[in-house]
């Protein structure tokens, strides 16, 4: 009996702790975000160029051509946020227009990634975006079978 209840109780020890990490990555990462939303369009152009030259291994004339795209995109992004109604408030005509416009977004930044990269580089490129969606759509959904 006594060694039931020495379990139960480091079980239970062991869940309070898996617990208290699990919302203190949840409080990093939302600090975080709101740390990089904070930054100019500049600043963020600055860092997203810098962190693909780091996993691509970019050279100078590539460098400074992701720069002026993701600076291009990070400016209209701002502007489109600063003008824009939340999500709640539009239409089901607005929410096609929106969602088209962001896909024909998507198109020409990765005909112009494709025209910056050379083969090896987009190849990689494009598995690293893979990677992405794969790791947020997962933490989508555990998320919702938390809550």
């Amino acid at each position: 009996m006594k060694n039931v209840l020495i379990i139960c109780i480091a079980l239970l020890g062991f869940n309070a702790i898996a617990q208290k990490k699990d919302v203190s990555k949840r409080e990093v990462r939302t600090e975080m975000r709101k740390n990089f939303q904070s930054l100019t369009p500049e600043q963020r152009a600055e860092l997203k160029s810098k962190k693909i030259t780091l996993a691509l291994d970019l050279s100078e004339k590539q460098q400074k051509e992701v720069k002026q795209l993701f600076m291009k995109e990070a400016r209209e992004r701002d502007v489109s946020k600063k003008e824009g109604k939340s999500r709640k408030d539009l239409s089901d005509t607005e929410r096609f227009e929106r969602k088209n416009q962001m896909l024909e977004n998507r198109i020409a930044h990765k005909k112009e990634m494709k025209s910056i990269l050379n083969e090896a580089q987009y190849t990689k490129w494009g598995k690293s975006l893979g990677n992405h969606k794969k790791r947020h759509h997962k933490k989508r959904r555990d998320s919702r079978n938390r809550g």
